[in-house]
């Protein structure tokens, strides 16, 4: 998973680009994409909360002797690293989303197609946190 987060980027470019070259959101009608891009910018903002809470849940167990073990070999901070990337992908997600619900006219669909790729991105970022969160959380045992 070491190249993840390109491979993330890239296929949010590609999917937002596809879509942009086909047309497909122009096919629809423009309140329900702007309600879709509404849905988006919740759904960031809730992701943005559960990132938060799994750092403050990490943050509780850092007395652990994995978590002690991870911090001498430098796991830890690369969780938390790329937890912080997530939540700031998250972020820029959902203020793209609201920017893009206020635009009239024709920046809407840039705007529209800017949602999505800031949308899948953190969301395929969020596929290697869980598996290392899993990781941490599966190998926690009792002292």
């Amino acid at each position: 998973m070491r190249y993840w987060s390109s491979l993330s980027f890239f296929l949010a470019l590609a999917v937002a680009g596809l879509v942009g070259y086909y047309g497909w959101i122009a096919m629809l009608p423009e309140q329900e994409v702007r309600s879709a891009v509404g849905i988006a910018a919740q759904i960031a903002a809730t992701m943005l909360g559960f990132l938060i809470a799994a750092m403050s849940i990490l943050a509780s167990i850092s007395g652990h002797r994995l978590l002690r073990n991870m911090q001498r070999t430098g796991h830890y901070r690369t969780l938390l690293r790329r937890l912080f990337w997530n939540a700031a992908a998250y972020g820029i997600a959902m203020v793209v989303a609201i920017a893009t619900v206020v635009m009239k006219g024709a920046p809407f669909e840039a705007g529209a197609l800017a949602t999505l790729a800031s949308f899948i991105f953190p969301t395929m970022l969020l596929i290697d946190i869980a598996w290392r969160f899993w990781l941490v959380l599966s190998n926690l045992s009792p002292e």
